[in-house]
């Protein structure tokens, strides 16, 4: 009977001491049962510009406009610097490091993404044409895995902007890039929407950045009254090499993005990156919080701002209008 009552009170004690060890350990420093994890984020982007810079600082307000920097989620940055090969390795480093959700900024990323993975959630933005570049059959039946913001180029903005400065033109000038999906897209829609306004759009094929001041030379020799640039990546960095020849001959360089105004042009009509790449984040937002992205229909930003160039116009011989420059959001002199 003392065995019987001697073994009892071993057991009671192995008991009692494990349930402290436990509690103790309960009581530690650990992540809290219901915490979800910390998302990484990767941003890709293609080029540098003011306009793809603007769309990436609104990704990340819209991200934090409802979650926490370093607790909810973190951002890793990566960038091609327009460089194809290169791009692909971003897309192929962000799946190896890990990443839980990718960001995409313009087509081209868009594309590779797209490309080259299949289970991750993708956010675009600064892409005019994500149908394009393979994310879906419309903005409502898209890949599961994306969603995003589209941004087409401001094109009735620019046209009124041409016939509001050179009401008698009549051809109008821009360089092509073949190999880009968002460039063939983006001058078609131009092209349709100029004889809309007895307007004829002639192109010019470029495939390097090497090329873009002998082919700015070929256009210009097709007797255009004024380029309107199409917007593409490969454009966007060479912008100088086309507004530069322009000027030397009298003729006006008209565009699509905030950086275009700076490099030269007369006048553009561009899209709030910034908003788009905001409304962007917000959708990271909500897929990190468990919605999934093949709920979510592609929300296009249509707001757009105009920009002047005063030295441009001037070497161009264009007078700027008092009531233009009242509504410009920036005059550059």
């Amino acid at each position: 009977m003392g065995g019987v009552v001697r073994r009892l009170g071993l057991g009671v004690a192995l008991i009692l001491g494990v349930s402290a060890i436990l509690l103790l350990w309960d009581t530690g420093p650990r992540r809290p049962s219901g915490a979800k994890k910390k998302w990484k984020v990767n941003v890709l982007a293609f080029i540098t510009a003011v306009d793809s810079e603007d769309c990436e600082r609104g990704m990340r307000a819209g991200l934090a406009e409802s979650l926490t920097e370093g607790s909810d989620y973190e951002v890793i940055a990566r960038n091609a610097h327009g460089d194809m090969p290169t791009l692909s390795g971003l897309v192929d480093a962000a799946v190896s490091d890990g990443a839980d959700l990718i960001l995409t900024l313009s087509t081209p990323t868009l594309q590779a993404t797209i490309q080259r993975v299949q289970a991750l959630p993708i956010v675009f933005s600064f892409s005019s044409n994500p149908i394009g570049a393979g994310a879906g059959k419309s903005y409502e039946d898209h890949l599961p895995n994306v969603t995003g913001v589209p941004t087409t180029g401001a094109y009735e903005e620019v046209i009124q902007l041409i016939r509001e400065l050179l009401p008698g033109a009549r051809r109008l000038g821009s360089l092509l890039v073949p190999s880009e999906v968002n460039s063939v897209y983006n001058t078609e829609q131009v092209s349709a929407l100029a004889q809309r306004y007895g307007l004829e759009l002639v192109s010019v094929p470029v495939s390097t950045s090497s090329e873009v001041s002998d082919a700015a030379l070929a256009l210009l020799s097709r007797q255009v009254d004024a380029i309107c640039q199409v917007p593409s990546n490969l454009t966007v960095t060479g912008f100088a090499s086309i507004t530069r020849p322009a000027q030397r001959v009298g003729v006006p360089v008209f565009g699509f993005l905030t950086s275009d105004a700076e490099n030269g042009a007369v006048a553009v009509a561009a899209r709030d990156y910034f908003e788009s790449g905001h409304a962007a984040g917000v959708l990271a937002a909500r897929i990190i919080r468990g919605q999934s992205p093949a709920g979510i229909p592609f929300q296009e930003v249509t707001s757009s701002k105009v920009l002047l160039n005063r030295t441009a116009a001037r070497a161009t011989g264009i007078e700027l209008p008092a009531a233009l420059v009242a509504r410009a959001a920036k005059l550059l002199e």
